[in-house]
């Protein structure tokens, strides 16, 4: 019989929560002012994909659903993350994330011609959905799981910029549920959105996950600075090309 996806990340979730004293309508640590931000996304399409991607984020940011004082569920990411059309309106991250999907998925779906355009464009992906939407896949992104590595936001965080919640609270937690989820979840790749995150990957994460999956680091698909040239397509695929994690045992 097989086992509904949803059903076993809604299992590590309720366990994760019930162990970091969670509280299961707020999504705050009791006692503190720390908000689990949001659970994963999961694409309508990612179970049957022919290859099936798991990007890891850093984190969320904002917290998105203080005004309701509550956390972003399966349902909500899935709806804001991996929705069908609406290209023109992907921020820089999303828009990289579609972007590496395209790439990744175009042999399967034969989306050759759609990598093109985005391949033969200086411009940044954001930009080429916005002006090429009519002219690309809607669904990319229905293939597609994310989730982020930092769980946590600060209540009434509204600033979205910089490294304020990028902490871990508990470590031993945290890191098996983020195994756990690359182990239900069963990706075929995953891409990791942050170099900053390689060591850690590498020797708490990658040990322990069952399946035997190609994993790549590079950089988050909205840098700015010196780096902002990675928002170019060619240029972002050729260093998720280029940084594999390779000789791993699983």
């Amino acid at each position: 019989m097989k086992v509904n996806l949803n059903d076993e990340l809604e299992k590590l979730y309720h366990n994760f929560f019930k162990q970091m004293n969670i509280n299961s309508n707020t999504g705050i640590i009791e006692g503190t002012t720390h908000r689990f931000a949001t659970k994963m996304a999961v694409g309508e399409n990612y179970e049957n994909a022919k290859s099936k991607i798991l990007f890891i984020s850093l984190d969320i940011g904002k917290d998105e659903l203080f005004a309701q004082n509550t956390y972003q569920t399966l349902a909500d990411r899935r709806a804001t993350v991996c929705e069908i059309g609406n290209l023109q309106n992907k921020n820089a991250h999303m828009a990289g994330v579609y972007g590496a999907a395209l790439y990744l998925l175009k042999d399967q779906y034969g989306w050759q011609n759609s990598w093109n355009i985005l391949k033969d464009s200086e411009q940044q992906f954001a930009s080429i959905l916005k002006s090429q939407a009519n002219n690309l896949p809607q669904d990319v992104l229905s293939y597609i799981s994310l989730v982020n590595f930092y769980n946590f936001v600060t209540v009434g965080r509204d600033n979205r910029t910089g490294e304020k919640d990028r902490n871990i609270i508990n470590d031993e937690l945290e890191s098996q549920l983020l195994i756990n989820i690359i182990n239900v979840t069963k990706p075929n790749v995953i891409i990791v959105q942050s170099k900053t995150l390689s060591n850690y990957l590498k020797e708490v994460i990658i040990p322990h996950i069952s399946s035997n999956t190609k994993i790549y680091v590079t950089y988050h698909p909205s840098v700015i600075g010196r780096l902002i040239q990675y928002r170019i397509p060619k240029n972002y695929i050729k260093d998720i090309l280029d940084n594999e994690i390779k000789n791993i045992v699983f």
